[in-house]
């Protein structure tokens, strides 16, 4: 290994020279797109990409992931989270990888303004395009989507406590044209639990609680187990 002089007579091994480089400008400033690190540092894209890998950075979550910070930089929150100005950072990756870290440790699924609220960034649309990809799951109540985890056993426990803890009014009486829903999914299925009735109708769009269901089984005779 090649060796150089640096500093005050003290000598470093030719291959750090970039990594101080890299170290020496985040000490200027916080965060850099990969265009500004390379034709600062003079070397090709993909070799300041391997120095960045070797010393450690984050990526931002925001503006398309361009933004660039040292590992040893970010103070982040009790949710992983840290911005510089308007430019966010997640220990849990990218936007996605970090949205799906929230659904699946959600207790009860977790709601598109619950997800503002930790990143203040609106993610609307990447919530929907994940479902459409299949990467969550959602379920709808009275105050919308809760979006809930693709690992079976956690969407179940989620679509059980959402259920338990559902307002007052989503336990009335359904509505005639939900209780058809409901009634078309048992006929369907006869072996269905109420769970398992509420989420074939949930995923059509429509609000049907567990309580609901028992009462509209109770009130018209119908035999069914709860679980």
């Amino acid at each position: 290994m090649c060796f150089i002089l640096y500093h005050a007579g003290c000598i470093m091994p030719q291959d750090d020279k970039p990594k101080e480089h890299l170290r020496n400008l985040f000490d200027r400033r916080d965060c850099y797109t990969i265009d500004q690190l390379y034709r600062s540092m003079d070397y090709s894209l993909i070799s300041t990409r391997r120095f960045l890998k070797q010393i450690g950075y984050y990526s931002s979550f925001t503006h398309n992931s361009k933004w660039y910070t040292l590992k040893t930089i970010p103070s982040f929150n009790k949710n992983g989270i840290w911005f510089h100005r308007d430019i966010g950072f997640s220990k849990h990756g990218n936007l996605n990888q970090t949205i799906l870290h929230f659904v699946d440790r959600s207790t009860r699924g977790i709601t598109a303004k619950e997800v503002l609220e930790i990143l203040s960034v609106p993610c609307h649309p990447v919530l929907n395009q994940m479902y459409k990809n299949k990467k969550i799951d959602r379920f709808k109540t009275h105050v919308g989507f809760h979006y809930l985890s693709m690992i079976e056993k956690r969407k179940r426990l989620q679509l059980v406590r959402l259920q338990t803890f559902s307002s007052p009014k989503s336990i009335d009486r359904m509505a005639p044209q939900t209780a058809v829903y409901v009634l078309v999914e048992f006929i369907k299925n006869p072996e269905a639990s109420f769970l398992e009735l509420s989420i074939a109708v949930g995923k059509r769009g429509v609000t049907a609680p567990q309580s609901a269901i028992a009462q509209l089984f109770n009130d018209h005779d119908l035999k069914k187990t709860p679980e």
